[in-house]
């Protein structure tokens, strides 16, 4: 389940969170029902230059070669370009032997 994680200044304009979700499936080849946008509204950061700072775990696969998310990395941040946002983007892969998830009861 890639999990992305969105920091923002509080006072940002409000974050279009649907086709930010919509347009990261395209990017990483998920489904919405697996892709967890949560955006985090924050009184004070020590970096500057940025609008947002996007946190993204994703679970490490065969064809997520390190040049292959670093182009997927550029292309997150184009997508919040196209939404008027500078982002600074980090990923993080793991291995899914390593991942436990524990939805809530039906």
């Amino acid at each position: 389940m890639p999990l992305v994680k969105i920091f923002a200044m509080r006072g940002t304009s409000p974050m279009p969170t649907a086709a930010l979700q919509r347009a990261l499936c395209s990017v990483w080849g998920t489904q919405p029902s697996v892709t967890k946008l949560m955006v985090c509204l924050l009184d004070d950061w020590t970096t500057s230059g940025e609008d947002v700072f996007v946190d993204i775990r994703a679970k490490q696969t065969a064809d997520r070669t390190r040049e292959t998310v670093a182009r997927k990395v550029a292309e997150v941040q184009q997508v919040f370009a196209q939404h008027g946002y500078k982002a600074n983007v980090r990923v993080e892969t793991y291995q899914a032997e390593q991942y436990f998830h524990l939805p809530p009861p039906s």
